[in-house]
């Protein structure tokens, strides 16, 4: 039993990862700043205008900011996009969007379903006896870590999305911004 309690609290160690997050500083009509990972909650007149922030120092941080902070250039090399352009780039946002929409409520169950399952281990984990039920246990204990191991890379690809989609409307915004 002391070997299991090992394994299960070295399990959790493992497989907890550091999480990074980009949000959003803009202000509300009513004056107050406020904070968010979604750039859809940002109202469209300041999307130009608000600043984005990255909890964790990379590589792309300084590419973040001199791509904000230099309008200038952006508006020089900028060209005016055909309507069919638009249309396309409209179309390309609103599917990912929903891809988005998908891949999160997949995320909220297969959480949900690991929170249930881990309650229900720890309640079976008082049960265990015999070594039969003990090596039952850790397979069910092994199951779980490869859900949750999948679980993580379902995150990510939905975080990878979401990054791409902000890119995409921060983009967009410079060249309206431009015209």
């Amino acid at each position: 039993m002391k070997y299991l309690k090992i394994f299960v609290l070295i399990s959790f160690i493992l497989f907890s990862v550091n999480a990074s997050a980009e949000f959003y500083k803009y202000t509300d009509e009513d004056g107050n700043v406020r904070f968010t990972d979604d750039i859809n909650q940002v109202p469209e007149e300041q999307r130009s205008k608000i600043r984005s922030y990255v909890e964790s120092q990379s590589e792309e941080v300084p590419e973040q900011e001199t791509t904000q902070e230099s309008p200038e250039k952006s508006e020089q090399q900028a060209n005016v996009p055909d309507s069919s352009e638009n249309e396309a780039a409209e179309g390309s946002l609103e599917e990912l969007k929903s891809r988005i929409d998908a891949i999160k409520e997949e995320v909220e169950q297969a959480y949900a379903a690991l929170l249930k399952e881990k309650e229900q281990l720890s309640e079976d984990k008082k049960k265990v006896k015999t070594r039969e039920q003990v090596e039952n246990y850790n397979k069910r204990i092994e199951s779980y870590n490869i859900r949750g191991q999948d679980f993580i890379k379902k995150q990510k690809e939905r975080d990878a999305l979401i990054d791409d989609y902000n890119a995409r409307i921060m983009k967009k915004n410079t060249k309206e911004k431009t015209q």
